[in-house]
């Protein structure tokens, strides 16, 4: 069982090319106005949630630790996910704070404006109920780091520990790079019980301080972590240890929607790893699973099924080379 803990948000999607408006004034104006061409989209979202449908997506059996609200958008996110038959044992409904949102306002496929409310996210905490899970995981995704702040007092290195000694997988993506700022001192301590550090090339110069995100990768080396993947997006992926550098290029594919890219590739990295493949072969395999993700006007919510990642990859498209450094 896939065990992943992260947050869980309605993400609200507003698809605009045209000028930003200026503020001014209230209600409806010329000035202050824009008009889209296409609807607002309302679509799972949350580095847990996202990574949890996907996982669900390509068969396999997943719980989610998180929050969500006791509101409608709390309930339609419960619905998608149990639609896919993710457990939700470790999912609290607050009563007293809404579902995080995300309001992303959509200009093009590399640029965009995120208005966020982190609500029930920033009030999960770690609770017994959540032992049972861990003892059952044969991975573990731990994610949102850096604002799931109750999780972060302490919870993240318990449930690193509890799954890493009973032989189970352990992955921490350091991400986003958002919040209260994550050090790499910080994180030290937890590396022991980290099979995989996670984080795109932005979040690793974050983290670092670094100034690109190789120093990044070899300060957190340095610091006791036994294997760095790094997220690159239009450039694929790659994984460095003390011994071996390896980048895996992504698949040339029109990208109509990116959210949700990156926790896309986690899972499917994991589930290759999981499955006894090379690091290349699962790098690979998850540069495909967000490939797929992203070139859906649908985005996460038309996440594709295992059969479909692996008919992706024997078309022999580009992105099957790998390179070691």
């Amino acid at each position: 069982m896939f065990v992943i803990i992260g947050t869980v948000t309605a993400d609200l999607l507003v698809f605009s090319d045209a000028p930003l408006a200026a503020l001014g004034g209230d209600g409806f104006r010329s000035s202050n106005l824009v008009f889209t061409a296409a609807p607002l989209t309302i679509a799972l979202g949350g580095n847990g949630g996202i990574s949890a449908y996907v996982a669900a997506g390509l068969g396999i059996p997943t719980a989610l630790c998180g929050a969500v609200g006791q509101d409608l958008l709390g309930d339609a996110l419960v619905n998608w996910l149990q639609a896919r038959n993710v457990n939700l044992t470790g999912l609290s409904r607050s009563a007293s704070h809404a579902t995080s949102t995300s309001t992303i306002l959509v200009t093009d496929t590399a640029n965009q404006v995120v208005f966020h409310h982190l609500g029930s996210s920033a009030h999960a905490r770690y609770a017994e109920m959540v032992n049972g899970l861990l003892d059952g995981a044969e991975v573990l995704l731990a994610t949102s780091f850096s604002i799931l702040s109750q999780w972060r007092a302490g919870g993240f290195a318990l449930a690193l520990a509890r799954v890493h000694a009973n032989g189970g997988i352990t992955a921490l993506d350091v991400g986003p790079a958002i919040g209260l700022p994550v050090t790499l001192a910080e994180l030290t301590p937890l590396l022991t019980a980290v099979d995989y550090l996670i984080g795109n090339s932005h979040e690793l110069a974050a983290l670092t301080g670094a100034a690109d995100w190789p120093n990044a990768a070899a300060q957190v080396l340095a610091a006791g972590a036994a294997r760095v993947v790094i997220k690159q997006g239009a450039e694929g992926s790659a994984l460095w240890t003390q011994t071996e550098k390896i980048h895996v290029p992504a698949f040339p594919v029109a990208a109509k929607i990116s959210v949700g890219a990156g926790d896309s590739f986690n899972v499917g990295f994991l589930h290759a790893l999981r499955q006894g493949q090379s690091l290349a072969e699962a790098l690979r395999f998850g540069n495909a699973v967000a490939a797929l993700v992203i070139t859906s006007p649908r985005g996460i919510l038309d996440s594709p099924n295992l059969a479909q990642v692996e008919t992706f990859l024997k078309e022999g498209r580009m992105g099957h080379g790998f390179s070691r450094i």
